[in-house]
This record gives structure tokens, C-alpha cells and sequence, in this order.
């Protein structure tokens, strides 16, 4: 009974850490093609370009808070436990970088729709 208890104790304690992500977990959100519809092709693959450069820089941020974030989680858990209940993740960088994701989605998604060179 005891191990039953001490094993749920700890399954409710590891669910309850940070749910920081890593850039590879984050899925781009959803951003309709219709808003790029009316940009031409050069423009297209300008904002292409721009949006990859940008989300090349914020998989790294995420990435680098997911590092700094299970870090400070492990210290947290050895030194002070119930601090690791409060910690927050990256769910702000992860929000930029999802909604990036989406709008290079869409501007392919507008490149297709017109023929354009990729």
C-alpha cells in the first residue's frame, strides 16, 4: 500500500514541474493563407525568408529557456521542493514561435495558391 501511495505521490509531483518545451514540441498555430493572398510573389518570398530567420531565432530562445527552465528545476527540487510547483516554463516564447510557425505555413500555403517559385 505504502508503494502504491509513494508512487503516486511522485507521478503527481513530476506532472506538476514545468511544461516547458522544447522548439521541436511547439506546433505551429493556425494563421489563414487569405491574409498573404494579396502580396505578390517577390514580396512572398521576402516575407518567407524574413519568418524563417525569425523563427530559426526564437526555436533558439525557446530552446535555451527549456535548458534554463529544467535546470533551475532540477536545483529547485534538491534544494527547495515546493518552489519546482510554481515554475512557469516558456509558454511566452513558445507562443511567439508557435504563432510564427503558423504564418510561414500560410505564406507557403500563398506561394502554392499562386504559382510562385519557392
Amino acid at each position: 500500500m505504502n508503494k502504491v501511495v509513494l508512487c503516486g505521490v511522485s507521478l503527481f509531483m513530476l506532472q506538476a514541474c514545468s511544461d516547458a518545451k522544447k522548439a521541436s514540441e511547439v506546433t505551429a498555430a493556425y494563421v489563414p493563407s487569405s491574409a498573404y493572398t494579396s502580396m505578390s510573389c517577390n514580396n512572398l518570398r521576402a516575407e518567407d525568408l524574413r519568418l524563417r530567420r525569425s523563427v530559426s531565432d526564437m526555436s533558439s530562445s525557446v530552446d535555451k529557456e527549456y535548458k534554463s527552465d529544467k535546470t533551475m528545476e532540477a536545483v529547485t527540487w534538491i534544494l527547495f521542493w515546493p518552489a519546482a510547483f510554481a515554475m512557469d516554463g516558456n509558454d511566452a516564447e513558445a507562443a511567439k514561435l508557435s504563432q510564427a510557425k503558423g504564418e510561414a505555413e500560410a505564406i507557403r500555403a500563398a506561394m502554392i495558391a499562386k504559382n510562385c517559385r519557392m
